[in-house]
């Protein structure tokens, strides 16, 4: 019996014993879970810290490199938009700065950057609005040089390389904090199972306590899996960005050579229908004529073809230039009407509502036309058995909620375009995809998937807004938010006269001289025997530096007709203006491929330039030469 009792005894002392060591561990693992969970919630403070003092670091670096823009953007256009880009982006600065001052403590590194940072951010502020107190002194040349002078170069290299340092070192604190969080976090699930398991052997108390702190991990965790989708919903719709820009670039370029070879191919084509129509007139030719005249016919609509291709290209890639004005939506749609009603067919009824003191729309109307004629002809493909389609005019506000919405438009106010058909609709999971250039649900051959893709390029160019609602076997609206015409404006969209047959080119009067400058020798061969053939003499330059040496004697010279993009250091608007110093008011017709930012600012073109787009034929140039010059 005693020994019974001893082991009876020693039985109790070691339970006791383990019961004293289970609750020391799990007294341990809630001590250290609450360390931890302390630990972490200052983890996340700092992280949350220094993806703000990033986001604001950002934020500053891009002001300082929008307001440089500003001011260049200013001193070369002297466009008053600049002007309040340049006050916004500058207003902003100070703030900028002073709330990474606030988040970054004083004697950190990263303090240190900023101390030496301040005085080369007021410096450049300082600098700069003495470059514009020098242009509003009357003294632009000397604003001129001072925005390329070294030390204005300097000074901003300095700010690049002091901010790229600085959020250089915060990423690398980002980066390090988000280890020891994650690390922390590990831990901590690491100690709560401890706690679970010690808590379930020892009392239910334990187990309700591990039981809240699994809760708390998942709160955490399920906020830190939201975040993390809308860190990737951000990554999605920045890589969507850079895919367009980069789609944009490459169509530009392909734009520019294709539509130099255009130029060639339909210029000559254009020469040669000439010359065979001349050829009719010759009874021992008009056998070959006929032979030639349909292949050569042939050859004249693919190459048009091939020029709309690369238009479309331009316009979903937002690179066309456009010329918006005051428009009349109602008037627009109303002379539209008799040409949708004839290209929908007898089976489409087509319906207008329009919107009574509708305000009036700053847009292109060419391209206005064309979009709501693209729609139009969607809406065709939506009804084969026939339906109704309706256009509606409104004027709307989109408030900030709507911009919040969606992002990628600016609050205020629009002018609507609805255009609605009782079509077969769009499915949902393809709806999300109807803007993407070449996607088309329709069968192959019958479109080039670029029609809602144009619309959408053009409508945010022009600072709009689309929008597409769907159900299927119900119809389709596509909703066209356009800019309202706030200032007055002179220009107004005019309407265009119907042709009456082709009239001959206009010529040259006596001794007109022309100053031709084209880098492709096709092209500028093209236009230099057209030019010639219309009685002009010309002088021909293949870069700005040759047409630059042509002007050293001065020759009389009535019109310079240039490329916008050309080799030599200089485009075509910057050898314009060389030119006009030594020829004050000489007319100057730009062409191109691919609109540059040289001659078109924010999608439009600028108001003192007269372009003629490539491809072009004797006709469009001869009639747009004679045009500025009778004007001049």
């Amino acid at each position: 019996m005693p020994h019974r009792l001893l082991k009876a005894n020693r039985l109790l002392q070691n339970s006791r014993v383990i019961i004293f060591v289970g609750l020391a561990l799990v007294a341990a693992a809630v001590i250290a879970v609450a360390l931890l969970v302390v630990r972490s919630s200052e983890a996340d403070f700092w992280l949350a810290r220094s993806i703000k003092v990033q986001q604001a670091g950002e934020a500053l670096l891009s002001e300082i490199q929008l307001a440089e823009g500003a001011k260049r953007g200013y001193l070369l256009t002297q466009a008053s938009d600049y002007m309040i880009e340049f006050n916004q982006s500058t207003g902003a600065i100070p703030r900028l700065f002073e709330e990474l001052s606030d988040l970054v403590p004083d004697d950190s590194d990263q303090g240190s950057r900023l101390k030496t940072l301040g005085p080369l951010v007021d410096a450049k502020l300082a600098e700069m609005d003495q470059t514009l107190e020098l242009d509003q002194r009357g003294e632009r040349t000397e604003a001129l040089k001072t925005i390329e002078s070294a030390h204005v170069e300097g000074l901003t290299k300095s700010i690049r390389a002091e901010l790229f340092a600085f959020l250089n070192a915060e990423r690398a604190l980002l980066n390090m904090r988000e280890k020891e969080v994650s690390n922390l976090r590990r831990w901590l699930a690491a100690l709560i199972g401890v706690a679970l398991l010690t808590a379930m052997v020892l009392t239910t108390l334990l187990a309700i306590a591990t039981r809240h702190a699994v809760a708390d991990l998942i709160a955490r965790t399920r906020e830190l899996e939201e975040e993390s989708l809308r860190r990737q919903d951000a990554e999605d719709s920045l890589r969507q960005v850079q895919k367009m820009e980069a789609v944009g670039q490459l169509s530009g370029g392909i734009a520019h050579d294709f539509n130099n070879l255009l130029t060639i191919i339909m210029g000559n084509l254009d020469t040669l229908m000439r010359r065979i129509a001349d050829a009719k007139k010759d009874n021992n030719s008009k056998t070959i004529v006929a032979k030639l005249e349909k292949p050569v016919d042939a050859a004249m609509y693919g190459a048009r073809s091939a020029a709309q291709l690369t238009q479309r290209l331009l316009a979903f890639s937002r690179r066309q230039a456009l010329d918006p004005v005051r428009v009349d939506m109602n008037r627009l749609i109303t002379d539209m009407t008799d040409l949708l009603k004839r290209s929908l067919g007898e089976q489409i009824s087509v319906e207008t509502v329009l919107g009574a003191g509708l305000w009036p729309a700053f847009i292109d109307p060419n391209q206005l036309e064309n979009a709501l004629l693209n729609l139009a002809l969607n809406a065709r493909a939506a009804m084969p058995e026939g339906g109704c389609l309706t256009i509606e005019t409104a004027n709307t506000y989109l408030d900030d909620g709507y911009s919040r919405r969606f992002g990628d438009i600016e609050p205020g106010q629009y002018i609507v375009l609805c255009v609605t058909d009782t079509g077969t609709g769009i499915p949902a999971d393809v709806i999300d995809h109807v803007f993407e250039p070449f996607f088309s649900t329709k069968p192959p051959g019958e479109g080039s998937g670029l029609g809602l893709s144009m619309v959408h390029g053009f409508v945010k160019q022009s600072g709009g807004h689309v929008r597409i609602y769907s159900e299927e076997d119900h119809g389709t609206t596509v909703k066209l938010y356009l800019p309202r015409m706030m200032t007055a404006e002179d220009r107004t969209a005019a309407p265009v006269g119907k042709a009456e047959g082709v009239s001959p080119p206009p010529r040259a009067e006596p001794q007109e001289t022309i100053l031709l400058v084209e880098d492709n020798d096709g092209v500028r061969e093209y236009a230099a025997t057209v030019l010639h053939g219309l009685g002009y003499a010309v002088l021909e330059a293949s870069d700005t530096t040759s047409a630059i040496e042509l002007l050293g004697n001065k020759p009389p010279i009535d019109l310079l007709f240039t490329d916008v993009v050309l080799p030599g250091g200089l485009n075509g608007r910057t050898l314009a203006n060389e030119v006009r110093r030594t020829y004050p008011g000489i007319p100057v017709l730009f062409t191109t491929g691919y609109t540059r930012n040289a001659i078109v600012h924010q999608g439009r073109l600028d108001a003192d330039v007269d372009l003629l787009n490539k491809p072009y034929t004797e006709q469009d140039l001869a009639r747009k030469i004679r045009e500025l010059l009778d004007r001049a």
